[in-house]
This record gives structure tokens, sequence and C-alpha cells, in this order.
């Protein structure tokens, strides 16, 4: 049908209609428009021709409209319009292929595709072709989801007209012990336990206190006793505990000797309870207090009490610069040096000796940093020598190492005449705190005559961290000359270095031994004629 000629003609229709006016239509006639029979006249209104009803002269619904298409009435013009039919009104597009069509902006359009009743199994398609307004089935493309009816298969596509995907993985699912796998339910998909590992060794379930139990049928069976040897010890047997299977000691009984706490002054008694307990042996010799001015007595609490002997006796201190030292009320005191010879002895209370001071070196009285280190021990707030000037050499004294990359910097002594023979030895005390190598390297360094020789070195992890100051001692021995000196260095070498104290100095020594002592070192014997200012 041409819905276009028809179009043209109704609206050529209703225009001609619409151009009567009212007013010419005779009362009680209605109009005499097609379906309209008008009124019978003076007796309700003007019949078909009254605009009191549709404000059009003609009932527009009765004009032909194409599919999706409707004419109204418009009120404000007082004539018929051709207006599309509301969205998803029910149509019918002429074709065998779709179902379901319906209305769009005036357009029928088509639904579905028609299946022709044919219910498609999985990895299957049905197809609709107009030409013979018939449907077929056939393979769905490979890869496309689907849902395999084994419920023990997961991710599944289709292939070949198939749905084919992977087997479900128990691995992970729990089982209650070691005799049981889990393993997938077909019909459910859920992964349940079922008894396996057949034969295998196990520890779970069955008697707690066997082993070498292994599977069978499901159970944690078989095995012999469990060892406990390793819960015994003199006051205990060494047991299986049935409701844990944990070997744990059981008390042999109170009164037994034991070995456990026994030391010089000490035996062991097992108690009820299973415990070795310390018995005193007072009255008896111990070696830890006895040495050239005491004897060593077990007291009444267990310890080794050292109890005076040999008073005026020949002692020896361990110091190796004395000599002829006697025992006084239990010390080995009143020895005096013999053979010490002092090449340099630094206590830092002033710079009159010419130190050379590079970077951030100071010499200078001791001062405890504020408390901002983030590595490490504050700088001390005295030094180590017992006299009145609190001299130290240090870097930043009683600050923080500058943080920035830079070379190395030293604190370099004058030159010291240590021409001659024997043993030669560098001591000093330190207190320095300092970032590991490569963010911040520290050395000690000897010059032989001709070049610089590191004896020391700070190295990579771990850091340095002294809380005291410490005694440190090197020997110099193959470095003698007539202009040896020593220098103390530290440099930093990346950035991010931690904020550390640095190095604090005290009490620098170079003589022919090391003498531990309490101040400043005694004063030395004159060296030998060899020896050259």
């Amino acid at each position: 049908m041409n819905w276009g000629r028809i179009l043209a003609l109704s609206v050529s229709v209703v225009a001609a209609g619409c151009a009567q006016k009212a007013s010419d239509a005779a009362p009680g006639e209605g109009g005499r428009g097609e379906n309209g029979e008008g009124g019978a006249g003076g007796q309700g209104g003007q019949g078909g021709a009254s605009l009191g009803a549709t404000d059009c002269p003609l009932d527009c619904s009765l004009i032909d409209a194409p599919p999706c298409l409707a004419s109204v009435c418009d009120a404000e013009k007082k004539r018929c319009a051709i207006v599309p039919r509301p969205a998803g009104t029910s149509c019918e597009d002429g074709l065998f292929c779709t179902v379901g069509d319906s209305c769009q902006d005036g357009v029928c359009v088509g639904g579905g595709q028609n299946d022709c009743g044919i219910e498609a199994a999985t990895c299957s398609v049905v197809t609709c072709h107009e030409d013979t307004a018939s449907c077929d089935e056939g393979p769905a493309l490979d890869g496309a989801p689907c849902v395999s009816s084994d419920a023990c298969t997961v991710s599944a596509t289709c292939k070949g007209g198939a749905c084919v995907g992977s087997p479900k993985s128990c691995h992970f699912a729990p089982v209650p012990d070691d005799c049981h796998v889990a393993v997938c339910n077909p019909q459910t998909g859920a992964c349940e336990p079922v008894p396996g590992n057949e034969g295998l060794a196990c520890e779970q379930g069955g008697d707690p206190c066997l082993t070498g139990k292994t599977c069978a049928a499901g159970v944690c069976q078989g095995g012999g006793p469990k060892d406990c040897a390793s819960a015994a010890d003199d006051c205990n047997t060494g047991v299986c505990d049935a409701a844990t299977g944990a070997c744990v000691g059981a008390p042999r009984g109170a009164g037994l000797s034991c070995s456990e706490v026994v030391d010089e002054c000490n035996t062991g008694m097992c108690d009820a309870s299973g415990v070795c307990q310390r018995v005193p042996t007072p009255g008896v010799a111990c070696a830890s207090a006895k040495n050239d001015c005491n004897d060593g007595v077990c007291d009444a609490s267990g310890v080794c009490a050292a109890v005076p002997v040999n008073e005026g006796g020949a002692c020896e201190d361990g110091n190796a610069c004395t000599l002829g030292e006697t025992c006084s009320a239990g010390s080995c005191t009143g020895g005096k040096a013999e053979g010490y010879v002092v090449y340099l002895h630094e206590t830092f209370a002033d710079n009159s000796a010419g130190w050379t001071l590079e970077g951030e070196w100071q010499i200078g009285p001791a001062k405890a940093s504020p408390g901002n280190a983030s590595h490490g021990a504050e700088d001390p707030a005295t030094d180590r020598t017992s006299t009145a000037d609190n001299g130290i050499a240090g870097v930043s004294i009683g600050g923080y190492a500058a943080e920035a990359v830079h070379p190395p910097e030293y604190l370099v002594s004058p030159p010291i005449d240590t021409s001659g023979t024997g043993s030669l030895w560098l001591s000093f005390y330190r207190w320095l705190n300092s970032d590991y190598g490569p963010y911040m390297t520290n050395t000690v360094d000897v010059f032989d005559g001709s070049a610089w020789v590191n004896v020391w070195n700070s190295g990579g992890p771990p850091a340095i961290k002294d809380a005291a100051w410490t005694l440190m001692t090197y020997d110099l021995t193959a470095y003698r000359n007539p202009a040896l000196r020593v220098r103390f260095g530290f440099e930093v070498g990346n950035g991010g270095v931690f904020t550390v104290s640095g190095w604090n100095l005290d009490d620098v020594t170079i003589a022919n031994a090391v003498c531990e002592v309490v101040a400043d070192p005694p004063a030395p014997e004159p060296r030998p004629s060899s020896v050259t200012h």
C-alpha cells in the first residue's frame, strides 16, 4: 500500500473539511461529514459541526494514517494534524524475522529475533532466514561464555558447539585432617572432603602420642610411641601428653641432685615440681674471686667472695707500665713506672702543641650536645682526663657533624721524633658516634716519613655508637721516623646521613707501651740518648 499518497490525500481532506466555518452549518444539521449524521436541530447543540467537543470540524481519528503515526486535532489551529504515536506502541514492521516490533519516533522498529519457537541448546544459536521465512539451529561462536551442565567445570566457553572449561580446583579447600582431600561434587559444585592420601604419612588424627602413622581409609593410624627424651632432664622424665601430643616433663621426685644450676658455690636439688633449685655451699673455696691479693670463699648466698690475703706481698696489677706492686687490703697497689718512654701525651687543655684543625674540628671544653641526635649517643659533658681544663678535641663540640657531602677533614698532630728502635704504640680515648660508610667514614692515619698510611677505617655497617670514653690502641712500630704524625679524619660521602655527634678525643698518647691509667700517665723516664728532639 502506498502510504505516502494516502497520507497526502488525507491531509487534503482534513484541510478542506476544516476550511468551513462553524457558522456556515445550519442549526440542527450536525454537519454531513463521513460517518457523521449531525444533530436533529435545536436539540442539544449543533451536532457534528459543533466545536464544543473536539475543536475540529470533523473526527480526526477517522483519518487513515501509516503505522506509528496518528491523526489528532490541533486545538490551537483547529484542524487535524499527523503526529508520531507514543514510543513503545506495538506495531508490525512487516518482517518475518522480527518480533515485538514497536514505534520509535514515528517509525516501526523491529524487536528481537524470531526464533520460530526453537529453544537453542547450550553453545547453539537459532538463526532466522527472512527469505524463506524459516529458522534453523547452529553452533555458537567459539569463545562465547557458557554454563556447563557439570557444576565442577569453571571458566567454560563454547568450542565447536560444545561447552568446555577447566576442572574446579579444591586445593585450598579446608579438610578435617591429613587423611582427607577436597574434591568437587559435580551435583553441587561444592568442594567436599573425602578420604585420601592413602598410605602417606600423617600427623593429624589418631593417637597424638604415636609417630610414623599413615592414612588408611581416611583414618590416621598405626605407628609407634613418640620419643620424648628431649623433654627429660635431671628432675624430669620426658612423657607424651595424650591430649595434645606434646612432650612434657614429669617430675622425678623431690630431693634428687641436679646439675642445671651447679656452679663453684652452689649444688642443685630437685623440688617436687621438677625444678632444679640452687643450694649454696658456704665456706667452700672458689676461683672467680681469687688473685694475688685474695682467696675466693663461697658465702651463705652462694656467691664467691674475695677474702684478702698476702698482705704486703708481691702482686701483679696487669699494667705493663708498673713494677713492684704489693698487696694492701686485697688490692694490688704501689707499683711505679719502669722503662716507659712517652713521645707525645695530649690532654687538649689547649692547643699549645700546634695541632692542625681542618673543617669542623675544634679543641675546647667538653660540652654535651642538645639531644637531637637521630643515631647513637650525644657528645659527653666532661672530658676523660682528671684535670680542671675539661679539654677535648672533637667535631663541632657540643653539636653535630654537618650532613652535607664533603671530602675528608682532619685533626693533625705536630711532627714527633720517634726515631729509634723498639715498640711504638698510639693510644687514645674516643667518644665517637657516626653513621656507617659510604654515608660517613672515619679514619686514623700515621705519617711514615714519606706518605700517610691508614691504620683504621670505620667502614660499612654497623654504625659506631659510643656511650662512654673508650680506649683505642694501634701498633705504630713499623712507622717510626723522625717526623711521625698522626691524624684523625671524617668525611660525608653520601646525602641522607644521620644526625650524629661525631668525634670526641682525649688523652692521645704515643709511647713505647700502652699503659692503662686513671688520668695522666706517669712521668716518663728519660728517653734513650739515641733519640733527639
